[in-house]
């Protein structure tokens, strides 16, 4: 199957490109940073050469930031809103909030100290991305150890079921550790001149039908001590227990942090995986305690109930990787933000006539058609679309940027093949 991306076609849009009061919900500002026009911007002189500038407030900009700035609601009225129709209500204007932010910010003048600031601060963010990968292998080879003991010692296929859940977790952290790595190889000259960047999406599919696997393995296992007659009640020692509670507060711990970097692929992977240990190994010990005191079916009941939840986690995660790959479209608001952008970006853009915006990998292919006028010197429009690309191209989560100019939109649409 193929995904359609996501296009506005605006034809003849000229300062009206954003619905603030559209009703669907506001793209968040938090997932993509507003980035700032290239501070090389050029125009061309009087002499025919061009010079930077960065000055760009287009007659659009100039229109359209006036009504968004009127459109905003305060917290005040937030509140009062939320009390006389509802929170459902001010939920969708806190989210207009932040679309009106987001196209606000988007052509904010920045000098090269600060661009270099937001350079540095990615940079930062990834670092410790990949140090919360290498943490988690550290961390899961402890906590495989340890739940290894403690299923072991107590015979208990509840734990039994997390300490192979552990494994498998192990594994991942491995498996996310060498495709970010070689994700990071960018090498002009290889055979891969785009990048490398989807190997850490097939890495997530690759374990996730590993994970599937097992999990259906451990409902057998499960099934069979179910039906079997001669249930018999673990081993489970306080020793055991405390193996299991201190995997338990590592998880939580590593779930935090994740959590701070969630909107990087790998973080967000391990940030899922992490919550899932924690609820897994809680339910785990729990069924186990009361299998041994209790009711000893409880123990293989708890494991079956594990391989389920493992289960549909991770299928519902393969399925998520999968629409990646295959090239899902972006946002509604994502490509408002995209389409404001272009309109706004210099004053010698007439129109925008189409924006596309899929899923490349974990990563977001960016497509614009603009219209200038036909007697713009070809320097004037080169330098225009390569800065609008740049500016593209430094927003968080975009991989890649065409910017294609033309100089009327009456023609028929391009790329008749695209889905061939």
């Amino acid at each position: 199957m193929a995904s359609t991306p996501q296009t506005a076609n605006y034809g003849a849009i000229s300062a009206t490109p954003v619905y603030v009061d559209d009703p669907q919900p506001a793209y968040s500002g938090s997932s993509v940073v507003a980035a700032s026009p290239c501070s090389r911007c050029r125009r061309i002189t009087s002499t025919g050469h061009s010079e930077s500038t960065t000055s760009n407030f287009t007659r659009a900009e100039a229109e359209l930031v006036p009504k968004f700035i009127a459109a905003q609601v305060s917290d005040e009225e937030l509140r009062l809103i939320s009390q006389k129709q509802g929170p459902g209500v001010a939920a969708y204007y806190e989210q207009q909030n932040e679309l009106i932010a987001a196209l606000l910010g988007v052509n904010q003048q920045h000098t090269d100290d600060v661009l270099e600031q937001q350079s540095e601060y990615r940079r930062l963010r990834q670092r410790q991305v990949d140090r919360a990968v290498r943490v988690s292998v550290a961390v899961n080879v402890l906590v495989v150890l340890a739940q290894l003991y403690a299923a072991v010692s107590s015979e208990s296929l509840a734990l039994f079921a997390t300490m192979s859940e552990a494994s498998m977790d192990l594994l991942s952290s491995i498996i996310l550790l060498l495709a970010s790595a070689a994700a990071r190889r960018n090498d002009r000259f290889s055979l891969y001149p785009s990048g490398r960047y989807k190997l850490e999406t097939i890495g997530v599919i690759v374990f996730a039908v590993l994970m599937g696997t097992f999990s259906v393995a451990l409902l057998v296992e499960s099934v069979i001590a179910l039906v079997s007659a001669d249930s018999m009640p673990n081993n489970l020692s306080l020793y055991d227990a405390l193996c299991v509670i201190g995997a338990l507060l590592a998880k939580v711990v590593l779930f935090w942090y994740c959590y701070t970097l969630r909107e990087y692929n790998a973080a967000h992977v391990l940030m899922t995986d992490h919550r899932n240990d924690v609820v897994v190994n809680a339910f785990g010990l729990t069924m186990a305690v009361v299998g041994k005191h209790m009711m000893p079916w409880m123990d293989p009941l708890g494991s079956l109930i594990i391989a389920l939840v493992i289960l549909r986690s991770w299928v519902h995660e393969a399925w998520d990787q999968i629409k990646l790959i295959v090239g899902i479209r972006a946002d509604p608001q994502l490509l408002q933000v995209l389409t404001f952008t272009a309109l706004t970006h210099d004053a010698r853009i007439e129109k925008v006539d189409r924006v596309v915006a899929y899923h490349s990998g974990a990563k977001l292919f960016v497509e614009v058609d603009i219209v200038m006028p036909p007697e713009t010197p070809l320097v004037v429009l080169h330098d225009v679309a390569e800065a609008l690309q740049e500016k593209y191209e430094r927003m968080p989560g975009v991989g890649r940027c065409h910017v294609h100019v033309d100089y009327e939109v009456t023609h028929r649409p391009e790329h008749q093949n695209a889905a061939a």
